[in-house]
């Protein structure tokens, strides 16, 4: 019996496996039509879930663009008749964005077959499979924000770090960028909110920051750095590394974006999504994509406002 049971499992998994979709549609111009088996041609929409052994059809002129489960793209702009999906993809290899583009075209194809409308199945699924932790490049990887190398015109910078002691006594230290200790505190959280203006003085430049404890089994010790900017050279510096990002389209904002986490201008990053998130009301996946940027660099309330608004 217990074979039995096993062998039905099996077959029931490579069922699934097999009538799971292949791709999904991200953008269709021009007629596109799509026939599975023994079904009638339909109109390609953006958002539908398609199949290998599906039949397309692309008059002159269209182009679709297929989105696979890994966030990779294929384009199609030949006209075709009845050509099965397979064939037209035989020997071709996906296409990859930039990275904040190709997790908003993962995330596209997972929610299309499994919505979420919990923040906390979100948060719990979707942080380490679709979008993925920070790369700290610390052995312990205690700190979670603000990242090394952060670049930021904010008047207050909230630092976090992930629980390391028993006794919950943490010594916190800032650094000036001749790393001579500037600021120094202790207390039991794991959150300290500094205001930069207050604190640093309004003095621009690199500083330093690490956070020790008497007991904690695991704790990076070396002091990691972020910078302070004028608003002027915020602007300047974000606007020299976007300069040949142009055009409104979903994608060019993205893309920008994308320029700017990269280069560690997590906050300014962050409220460029906020903006373009507010501009594209109902699309729930750049919406989903936002509460994910956020949560990755430890912005949970932040997250979780975006979530219910």
């Amino acid at each position: 019996m217990k074979n039995v049971l096993t062998l039905l499992l099996c077959i029931l998994y490579v069922k699934g496996i097999a009538q799971s979709p292949d791709y999904c549609i991200y953008l269709v111009s021009g007629e596109v039509l799509i026939a599975g088996k023994g079904k009638k041609p339909v109109t390609a929409k953006p958002r539908q879930l398609v199949y290998n052994t599906d039949s397309f059809t692309l008059k002159k002129g269209a182009e679709i663009t297929l989105v696979d489960m890994n966030g990779g793209f294929f384009v199609l702009n030949s006209a075709v008749t009845r050509k099965p999906l397979k064939g037209l993809l035989a020997g071709s290899t996906p296409k990859t964005k930039d990275g904040i583009t190709t997790k908003y075209l993962k995330l596209l194809f997972h929610e299309l077959l499994d919505p979420h409308h919990d923040f906390e199945k979100l948060k719990k699924e979707n942080i380490a499979g679709v979008w993925g932790g920070v790369s700290r490049g610390d052995e312990c990887g205690n700190r979670i924000f603000p990242v090394n190398g952060l670049q930021t015109s904010v008047r207050s910078i909230t630092f976090k770090w992930h629980k390391t002691s028993p006794s919950s006594r943490y010594i916190f230290v800032i650094y000036d960028g001749r790393g001579k200790e500037f600021f120094k505190t202790t207390g039991k959280d794991t959150v300290i909110m500094l205001n930069t203006s207050e604190t640093m003085k309004g003095v621009t430049g690199k500083y330093f920051w690490r956070v020790t404890s008497e007991d904690g089994d695991c704790e990076d010790e070396v002091p990691i750095y972020f910078t302070l900017l004028t608003q002027e050279e915020e602007r300047s510096q974000a606007g020299i590394l976007t300069a040949d990002v142009t055009g409104e389209s979903l994608e060019s904002k993205m893309q920008q974006i994308d320029r700017l986490e990269r280069n560690a201008f997590i906050h300014l990053a962050a409220d460029r999504y906020d903006k373009i998130v507010n501009q594209n009301p109902g699309n729930q996946t750049l919406l989903k994509s936002y509460v994910l940027f956020l949560l990755k660099y430890g912005f949970e309330e932040e997250a979780k406002a975006a979530w219910g608004h």
